[in-house]
């Protein structure tokens, strides 16, 4: 296995023009630089050492000619053209090189084949026709995630003008079949913070069905445990599935189509209301902001007057609790025994400390006497 690797690098590095131009350097380097100074160093006083026969190449390839290190014998400076035709063909070679690797890193990034590094960024999978509602809404409120990662496969002209309109966004395209594993790599999932998964119509041969979704999830929730996923299904039947998937959101298609519809005959200022909030070019909106700490530990009906006395536009709806996952191997310890293991067996069979993802809770309009948390 070790020989085909080494063969297989050996092979790679006899490949690249660049690699053997700069090798060919090195050797030319110190083999003319050693010729050079045994050939001057009796008729020449520049050349004390092996070291200025080496520092003269290079100031004569690199055509800077200082003029501190000059043959005078008819041998010497018959090596020195040699030397000056060489330089000038070896370091086209390795600009050509250096240049194609930069052409070519952006034409793969432009057709979605390159490698991303990122780190807290937003995937969205998938693309249908209310993914430019989510970019919308994304771009005018970007929040916490400076990079947005498109994993899809749109027309390269598509890709294009989208990559062009949403210029505000830090927007990143990767291409392929969002379900591989291969593919999430290439977006740097392991490192993403959050990931938007949505029914597929962008390559007609993949059916745009649950499945793609349910099986995307689990393979990020392989990757990586802390990712926050939010998904839309089409399905209500696959909601147990995706919550067994570990999806943080599940939106459904049309769940709230009938309730919406009712809300129109019996109530009908509320649908508007929503409609209002929710839309993407609203004046209004909805925004979740940390408790302040000199809050934390007051009772709700605090936080009300004093949101209604520093902030008097906004009205206070309710708290939002986020809890950070419980890992009991955080309090074990590092030396790991049996002791240990059975604590973490008996936990287990409880359920307890062995989720690793983020819960969150809404309280709409809590008991005035509740009281503040730093985790609300």
């Amino acid at each position: 296995m070790n020989l085909k690797k080494t063969d297989r690098k050996r092979h790679q590095f006899l490949e690249n023009a660049g690699l053997k131009a700069a090798f060919v350097i090195l050797i030319s380097a110190v083999l003319l630089g050693t010729i050079i100074y045994i050939v001057e160093a009796n008729n020449n006083n520049g050349f004390h050492s092996i070291g200025d026969g080496i520092w003269w190449f290079f100031v004569t390839i690199s055509t800077v000619g200082y003029g501190d290190k000059v043959p005078v014998t008819g041998l010497g400076r018959t090596i020195a053209i040699i030397v000056m035709l060489f330089g000038v063909a070896i370091l086209s070679v390795i600009t050509a090189t250096i240049s194609s690797i930069f052409v070519a890193k952006k034409l793969r990034e432009g057709k979605g084949l390159q490698e991303l590094k990122l780190n807290q960024h937003l995937l969205l999978c998938g693309w249908n026709q209310n993914c430019e509602t989510i970019l919308n809404i994304l771009e005018k409120r970007p929040g916490n995630y400076q990079n947005v990662v498109l994993i899809n496969q749109l027309p390269e002209e598509t890709i294009e003008e989208i990559l062009t309109r949403y210029n505000r966004l830090q927007l990143r395209f990767v291409r392929g079949d969002f379900t591989k594993e291969t593919v999430l790599l290439r977006a740097s999932a392991k490192t993403a913070a959050a990931a938007i998964i949505v029914p597929d119509l962008s390559n007609p041969v993949n059916k745009s069905g649950d499945d793609r979704t349910i099986l995307t999830t689990l393979t990020l929730k392989a990757l990586n445990s802390k990712i926050r996923v939010v998904v839309h299904i089409l399905d209500p039947e696959n909601y147990t599935h995706l919550s067994k998937a570990r999806a943080d959101e599940i939106i459904v298609s049309d769940a709230f189509t009938a309730p919406m519809i009712a809300h129109h005959i019996t109530t009908p200022g509320i649908p508007r209301f929503w409609e209002q909030v929710l839309k993407e070019d609203s004046p209004v909106h909805l925004n979740q902001y940390p408790i302040p700490k000199e809050m934390v530990g007051q009772t709700f009906k605090e936080l009300r007057e004093f949101i209604s006395q520093n902030q008097p536009m906004d009205i206070l709806l309710g708290l939002v609790e986020i809890s950070e996952p419980f890992d009991l191997n955080n309090l074990l310890s590092s030396d790991y025994s049996y002791l240990d293991e059975f604590i973490m067996k008996k936990f287990k069979e409880a359920g307890v400390g062995t989720k690793e993802e983020k819960t969150v809770r809404v309280e709409l309009a809590p008991a005035e006497q509740t009281i503040l948390t730093d985790s609300q």
